[in-house]
């Protein structure tokens, strides 16, 4: 496994794309912490929580397709027969990208965190004086970009092509759940992406699943698919 995830990590770093897309991520999150920061007629609401909304639906798309990049660009390059023939082991090609890839969408919600807060303080707002409000929020945010880079493995696993797998991805964040939660009624813990961005365990739990069985399907099929 150490030479998968040695290979998987100099794939990867190797990508400007990948870079970008995290360097993207913090950027927009810096963006609304400095429109947050500058306002001054917040009332109850605080800078750095507020700053967290559709911004970081915006982060953790940005980070999926990090994550869509690990499939999607070895099956359009035609490399995954490459790949298929250093690593063998298509348990082992999964797991590692999507070991590598959980790291850097951690290290993107760290990033967004931060520079949400550096956006707040150079518009001039303060941060939350207690941790409660925050904490949940930076969780979430945390949350958010492991499982989305994760469901990006899936998704370029399963649909091999980098724009389509995007596509999907984007058409649940900002159109299906809006959509499950006006029309159906559902709560918005109980769904995927916004209930773990709200820190909800019902939310984080289906968002978890959905990611696990994505990468077991990619797992099952990858061997059976064309390099």
């Amino acid at each position: 496994m150490k030479h998968a995830l040695a290979y998987e990590w100099f794939r990867v770093r190797s990508l400007r794309s990948t870079w970008l897309l995290l360097a993207g991520a913090g950027a927009v999150q810096f963006a609304s912490g400095l429109y947050w920061g500058l306002k001054r007629d917040l009332g109850s609401l605080d800078a750095f929580t507020s700053a967290f909304g559709l911004t970081d639906r915006v982060g953790a798309l940005l980070v999926a397709a990090v994550g869509v990049a690990a499939f999607g660009l070895d099956h359009q390059h035609g490399t995954l027969a490459t790949t298929k023939l250093v690593l063998r082991s298509p348990a082992r090609i999964v797991g590692a990208r999507a070991l590598v890839t959980a790291g850097l969408g951690l290290g993107g919600g760290v990033l967004m965190a931060v520079l949400t807060a550096a956006g707040v303080l150079t518009g001039g707002g303060a941060l939350p004086a207690g941790a409660g409000a925050a904490g949940r929020a930076v969780a979430g945010v945390l949350l958010l970009t492991v499982l989305s880079g994760l469901a990006g493995v899936a998704l370029g696993g399963l649909l091999r092509h980098t724009g389509p797998a995007i596509g999907v991805f984007a058409v649940w964040v900002f159109v299906a759940e809006t959509a499950l939660a006006a029309l159906g009624g559902v709560p918005m813990t109980a769904l995927p992406f916004s209930g773990t961005a709200l820190s909800a365990p019902s939310g984080t739990g289906v968002f978890a699943g959905l990611v696990a069985a994505g990468l077991a399907v990619v797992t099952f099929t990858l061997p059976r698919r064309d390099g």
